[in-house]
């Protein structure tokens, strides 16, 4: 969650009909992505529906009027969390793909493109568990509109997901799994890590994503575990 996606998302925070804020400064930005950090930690430690604005404001280091400068209500502050997180993941796999391009502007091989993908979404929860206990645990809160955008940016980082799984199964021609299942799978475990990891002794998100890729590669491939490119070199001899 940086002050650059805070900039870029300025027009998609505004409600239907409000009428526009003036234009913010990057010292504002840096703000709000603090407020929205402390927010996160807040609601993930008490749960939405008892957290208040004072206790976030409090946790903060503002007052509530100047809380309410920086959002205008308690479920902006959700949707802002969850938009942030969202949009940052969906947009930085966008860019990673772009520069995986292969030699020849060949895409890169699905095997690498999820060992990136589980590497951003553990690189960017491990470092904020909160922000994923609230989007796992509080995405029900939110209504009209502000749902809206965000089931929107959830179904495109689905599907980033989902096209990778489907490559593979595809490539594979005695696959019996579901690139559906492959992905919602997949987001259940590296989710479940919340529930688990501990910095002082478990893996890093790097090591983690080898770890799960292996996993799930192991699952769509069910004999050996070959990777596409070697299955397809396999096949032609």
């Amino acid at each position: 969650m940086t002050a650059s996606n805070v900039i870029a998302s300025e027009k998609l925070r505004e409600p239907p009909g409000a009428a526009p804020r003036r234009r913010k400064t990057a010292k504002f930005d840096r703000k709000l992505v603090e407020i929205l950090r402390t927010a996160a930690a807040v609601f993930a430690e008490v749960g939405y529906d008892p957290a208040s604005i004072r206790m976030v404001a409090d946790r903060a280091g503002v007052s509530v009027a100047g809380l309410y400068y920086y959002v205008r209500s308690k479920d902006e502050l959700l949707y802002l969390i969850q938009y942030h997180v969202f949009d940052g993941l969906v947009r930085r796999f966008e860019t990673d793909s772009a520069q995986m391009l292969a030699g020849g502007g060949e895409p890169a091989q699905p095997e690498a493109r999820l060992h990136r993908f589980i590497h951003n979404h553990l690189d960017h929860f491990l470092a904020d568990m909160a922000s994923l206990t609230v989007c796992t645990r509080e995405l029900g809160r939110l209504s009209g509109d502000y749902l809206q955008r965000i089931e929107g940016l959830q179904r495109s980082y689905f599907s980033q997901a989902f096209e990778i799984f489907q490559e593979l199964c595809s490539a594979q021609d005695d696959s019996r799994m579901d690139p559906r299942t492959a992905t919602l799978a997949m987001f259940g475990t590296i989710n479940w890590v919340s529930s688990w990891y501990d910095p002082a002794s478990d893996k890093t998100a790097d090591e983690l994503a080898s770890e799960f890729a292996k996993l799930y590669l192991r699952g769509v491939f069910p004999t050996d575990g070959q990777s596409v490119e070697a299955r397809k070199g396999r096949g032609r001899q």
